[in-house]
């Protein structure tokens, strides 16, 4: 799994949120990325094909090892 919006692999017990477009599953680092996601879904779809990718529009937030991650 890939979060679309910062491109990092996703283990499946470290998914923080998810998300349903146009039939698809999407999953998330955390709520701030689903919800930079729902704002724009067409810009992040076509990203999560598991392949990672670049961090753009991710909104420079931390991901530390807290809960939820």
């Amino acid at each position: 799994m890939t979060d679309p919006v910062r491109g990092m692999s996703l283990e499946s017990g470290k998914v923080a949120a998810t998300e349903t477009y146009q039939g698809q599953s999407f999953y998330f680092c955390s709520t701030r990325c689903r919800d930079t996601f729902k704002a724009n879904p067409a810009q992040y779809s076509g990203k999560a094909s598991g392949a990672g990718g670049a961090e753009t529009g991710h909104g420079g937030h931390g991901h530390g090892a807290g809960p939820g991650h």
